[in-house]
């Protein structure tokens, strides 16, 4: 069984998006500090490997849309938001999310020499670009209609919320002293 660069684009582009969604919950997860250090200690190797992957597959799913023989996209389509002919919007909404993880983790790297203060601000960006992969994907993605993508984005987006409204509920006093357990 032959598969097509097309299915490969998609199989990328959701692999990414499940990564994201799984670094995205694990870096929640963490910032709510409710877990022993031994847990947090496997949240953040979760958290820092899923992303990473996730940013290797977001950028498989769109150099892959170079070779792409039904619907090839140019270099400058791919890598320079909202400049496709098909999709616009919901095209460079996609690029865009990649140059956001990209600075987050650009960010990661660079924290000794930014500041904690500058990281933490950045990585704020995280749960945006997460909405905006997240429209990238529902909206522009062919596979939407299917009743497991739709549990896939639907779940997705209602535990990543659940999480941050965990986050917003827990008194800051509270989590520390859990931390100090």
């Amino acid at each position: 069984m032959a598969f097509s660069i097309w299915e490969f684009i998609r199989a990328a582009g959701l692999t990414s998006f499940f990564l994201l969604f799984v670094s995205v919950c694990a870096g929640l997860l963490l910032s709510n500090k409710v877990s022993h250090s031994k847990v947090n200690k496997y949240l953040q190797l979760v958290h820092q490997s899923t992303g990473w992957y996730s940013l290797l597959f977001g950028f498989f799913h769109g150099l892959l849309l170079f070779i792409n023989q039904y619907e090839p996209y140019t270099l400058v389509e791919i890598f320079i938001p909202f400049m496709t002919n098909e999709h616009q919007i919901l095209n460079g909404i996609g690029t865009l999310s990649l140059y956001i993880f990209i600075l987050l983790f650009l960010s990661v790297d660079l924290m000794k020499k930014i500041g904690a203060t500058v990281w933490k601000k950045v990585h704020r960006l995280a749960l945006p670009a997460f909405i905006l992969v997240s429209i990238h994907g529902i909206l522009l993605g062919t596979d939407t209609k299917e009743v497991w993508a739709i549990i896939l984005y639907t779940s997705s987006l209602a535990a990543i919320f659940a999480l941050l409204i965990v986050k917003l509920l827990i008194p800051k006093n509270k989590a520390n002293k859990v931390e100090s357990l």
